[in-house]
């Protein structure tokens, strides 16, 4: 089950303080300079003249500063509402690009103002470099292990195989251990299955790396329909991460409890119910897509969001059926947390050799 990687979850509200935080001020600060230019040279801030006190006035410098400013805001706070790793990386180094030189030369030019007024630049210039600093710094720490009290051990909990172990001398199966704890913080269990034919892991990560890229079909959607084609199948694990990533797409608990009665669940629109019926078709054994829900469906998604929608159901489905195989249970990421459980009847009895079970 693919995802864009996060910020670190133990430090997502510092992350979204901080970026939202910056984006306000440059928001502020760039409609004042391209709104009243001729203000912001003499009064800024509320009146002490910072600007002016390094003059000479330009019309022209001054929009294009404020017109920086609000371009800086509107990653900023786009970085701050998604937390994703690579647009939060992006947004804090775009940000110090302005903030270290802009800090440098006021650091270097602080006679013309008085003692208070100069304490501030320091004070309120240094806050522009250091906290976006210290959000990289941040960012490049890898994820919080998950505790051993919470975490099977490979092949442990039901699993039918031993899981390939970290100490692999495999090259490949060590890098895709080292990004699943980048991403994770631990190694996944259906990856150390996998890790057993290298070949296979390969391609199977490249149709999730494939999965995760195309976005043409709003992420709520994909996420939805993907849970409910694990419920159908009966996939415990994919459950388990599934429901501990739902906030991410968009997803709430409320939306999570109103999964199994979704058809008469004010959570959903009308899409979101075509989708989720979609997906219970797909999922069905044999799949059962009419040609009538299919007409419905092209009403509202042309062929390459078909494509994407359907395919993130089908690989559920290859995902859930794959980790039900190799009796894979949950690893422990929604502890604690509300997790979406599997149809009553979507594990149906094993069949007796020579017979029909009793």
């Amino acid at each position: 089950m693919s995802k864009a990687p996060t910020v670190p979850a133990r430090f997502a509200g510092l992350f979204r303080a901080g970026l939202l935080g910056l984006g306000a001020v440059q928001t502020i600060n760039g409609l004042y300079a391209v709104i009243a230019p001729r203000s912001f040279f003499e009064d800024f801030p509320l009146g002490r003249g910072w600007v002016a006190a390094l003059p000479d006035y330009s019309e022209h410098l001054v929009r294009d500063v404020g017109g920086l400013f609000l371009a800086t805001a509107v990653i900023l706070i786009a970085a701050g509402i998604y937390l994703e790793r690579r647009l939060v990386g992006v947004a804090l180094v775009s940000f110090l690009a302005f903030s270290i030189p802009h800090a440098v030369f006021h650091f270097l030019n602080l006679e013309p103002y008085e003692a208070g007024d100069a304490i501030a630049n320091v004070v309120g210039l240094g806050a522009t470099v250091g906290i976006p600093t210290g959000l990289l710094f941040l960012l490049g720490r890898p994820a919080e292990p998950r505790p051993a009290s919470r975490r099977a051990a490979p092949g442990s909990a039901g699993s039918r195989v031993e899981g390939v172990p970290d100490s692999t001398r495999n090259p490949l199966i060590r890098y895709a251990y080292r990004q699943s704890r980048s991403r994770e913080g631990e190694v996944m269990d259906p990856l150390r299955v996998f890790a057993h034919n290298p070949t296979v892991m390969m391609g199977y990560g490249i149709f999730e790396l494939a999965s995760e890229r195309s976005q043409r079909v709003p992420e709520r959607i994909k996420h939805l329909a993907l849970l409910r084609a694990a419920m159908l199948c009966g996939c415990e694990w994919c459950l388990d991460y599934g429901s501990a990533i739902s906030a991410a797409a968009n997803v709430s608990e409320e939306d999570l409890r109103a999964l199994p009665t979704y058809r008469g669940s004010d959570r959903f629109d009308a899409v979101e119910i075509l989708v989720l019926d979609y997906a219970s078709a797909i999922s069905a054994t044999p799949a059962e897509v009419s040609d009538e829900l299919f007409a419905q469906l092209r009403e509202h998604f042309d062929e390459p969001q078909l494509v994407e929608l359907t395919s993130i159901i089908a690989l559920e489905n290859y995902r859930a059926r794959f980790n039900w195989a190799f009796g894979l249970a949950g690893q422990g990421y929604a502890d604690g947390a509300y997790c979406v459980r599997p149809e009553a009847a979507a594990r149906a009895p094993a069949p007796t050799v020579g017979g029909s079970p009793d």
